[in-house]
C-alpha cells in the first residue's frame, strides 16, 4: 500500500505579490526557504523511499532543500509542472483582470473547462498527470514524496480520490501544507500537515 505525501514548493518571491507564476520561474524567498526546511525536517521522520518534483525552479529548489534531510535522488517530472496560465505568465492577478476583463471573467465562471489565451484548463491537467500517477502506483517504493504546485497538486489529489468539480475546488495547499494520502484496498485516506504540525483530519478549506 502506498503512503504518498504531497508538498507544495515554499513561498516564491512571486507568490508573496500575486504575481502569476505558472510554467515561469521564480525563486524561493525567506520565507519559502523556511518552509521547505520544516517539511524537510518533517519528511525525515518518515522514511521516505523516492522523491520527485517538477523541474521549475522553485519546486527544484524546494526539494534540494528538503532532501539534505532525506539524502535521496531526486526524480524531476515534467508532467507535475504547474498549470500553464499562458499569456497571463508573469502578470500580476489583479493586471489580468483589467487586461483581458472578458476572458478573466469567464476563467472565473468556470476555472474548471475554462482554457484563457493559450492556457491550460483542468481537463488537460488531468491529461498530463494521469500517466505520472499511473506510474507512481507502479513503483516499487511505498512512501513517496511529490513535490509540485498548488493547482497541479489539487489536480494529483483529486484524481487520486475521484473527485467531482465541486470536491476538487473544495481544498487549497498553501506553501507550508503538505498533504498525506494513504492507500487502502479501494481508495485513499487523507491528512494533512501544516509546518510539519499535526496529522490534521482531511484537506484543508480552499482559502484563495
Amino acid at each position: 500500500m502506498k503512503e504518498l505525501f504531497f508538498v507544495r514548493h515554499g513561498q516564491t518571491e512571486w507568490n508573496a505579490i500575486r504575481r502569476m507564476q505558472g510554467q515561469w520561474n521564480s525563486d524561493l524567498n525567506e520565507l519559502g526557504r523556511e518552509q521547505a526546511d520544516l517539511n524537510g525536517r518533517f519528511l525525515a521522520s518518515l522514511d521516505i523511499e523516492y522523491l520527485v518534483a517538477s523541474p521549475l525552479d522553485r519546486t527544484r529548489q524546494t526539494a534540494e532543500i528538503i532532501n539534505q534531510y532525506l539524502d535521496l535522488k531526486i526524480a524531476f517530472d515534467d508532467r507535475i509542472m504547474e498549470w500553464d496560465c499562458g499569456d497571463w505568465s508573469g502578470e500580476m492577478w489583479d493586471e489580468v483582470a483589467e487586461r483581458w476583463p472578458a476572458e478573466f471573467s469567464a476563467w472565473q465562471a468556470d476555472q474548471f473547462h475554462y482554457r484563457g489565451p493559450n492556457c491550460e484548463n483542468y481537463p488537460d491537467m488531468i491529461d498530463r498527470a494521469q500517466p505520472f500517477l499511473e506510474e507512481l502506483h507502479n513503483l516499487e517504493h511505498k512512501r513517496v514524496a511529490v513535490i509540485s504546485h498548488g493547482m497541479i497538486g489539487r489536480v494529483m489529489v483529486g484524481a487520486l480520490l475521484d473527485m467531482n468539480v465541486d470536491e476538487m475546488f473544495a481544498f487549497g495547499q498553501s506553501n507550508d501544507t503538505v498533504f498525506h494520502l494513504s492507500q487502502t484496498e479501494d481508495s485513499y485516506t487523507t491528512q494533512h500537515y501544516i509546518g510539519g504540525d499535526g496529522p490534521h483530519p482531511g484537506l484543508p478549506p480552499r482559502s484563495w
